[in-house]
């Protein structure tokens, strides 16, 4: 089985800054068609305080810092140049949707709110390109907690509304025992899932 998709992490959750321009990113588009990869993926388009395109509404409303690229315009022209299809991830604030009270009362709102201001946004600035093939949900979830449904159908209903039924895509993860923290000593955990639990 070949891989014909890659996700693009490019600022910031558990993954280093890689700091790169054009040309280092132009060079890793063409090694990547190389490689018989045909999608690439933004994993996100920002997460807490950073952003990978100078948004107005992230800007206003989460005081993210600006900056320097605008990585989503390089992208999107590098997939046009590579022949490949890009997929547009949201915006993950790192605390309205993993706050607790997402979980026991389903308080998704905000992330909701925000994002789709964002899709409004994104799609006024950059839905002209032919490259632009869809969207991804970047709030991953291993198991049907809280109202993640509720969010995804929300945010999936309103990226199509907006973008012409566009395809949107998801990121389920096995949260089995050995997903464990880079930052601990622990190699393993109790409270894991197994691929029947996740199944269901």
């Amino acid at each position: 089985m070949k891989i014909k998709a890659t996700f693009l992490d490019e600022i910031s959750h558990d993954i280093p800054h890689q700091n790169w321009g054009t040309e280092e990113w132009d060079k890793d588009f063409l090694l990547m068609k190389e490689v018989g990869i045909e999608t690439v993926v933004l994993i996100r388009c920002g997460y807490k305080k950073w952003q990978t395109f100078p948004s107005e509404v992230l800007s206003a409303r989460e005081k993210c810092f600006t900056p320097s690229t605008d990585l989503v315009e390089m992208f999107l022209q590098l997939s046009r140049k590579h022949g490949m299809k890009f997929y547009f991830g949201l915006y993950d604030s790192g605390r309205y949707w993993t706050d607790p009270e997402f979980w026991v009362n389903g308080n998704y709102e905000l992330e909701v709110e925000i994002n789709k201001a964002v899709i409004d946004e994104v799609w006024k600035k950059y839905g002209h390109h032919n490259s632009f093939a869809g969207w991804y949900l970047s709030q991953e979830c291993s198991r049907n907690n809280g109202k993640i449904i509720e969010m995804f159908s929300t945010l999936g209903s309103y990226c199509k509304k907006v973008s012409g039924s566009l395809p949107v895509m998801i990121s389920p993860y096995i949260d089995g025992r050995k997903n464990v923290s880079q930052y601990e000593a622990e190699t393993g955990k109790g409270n894991g899932i197994n691929t029947k639990d996740h199944t269901a």
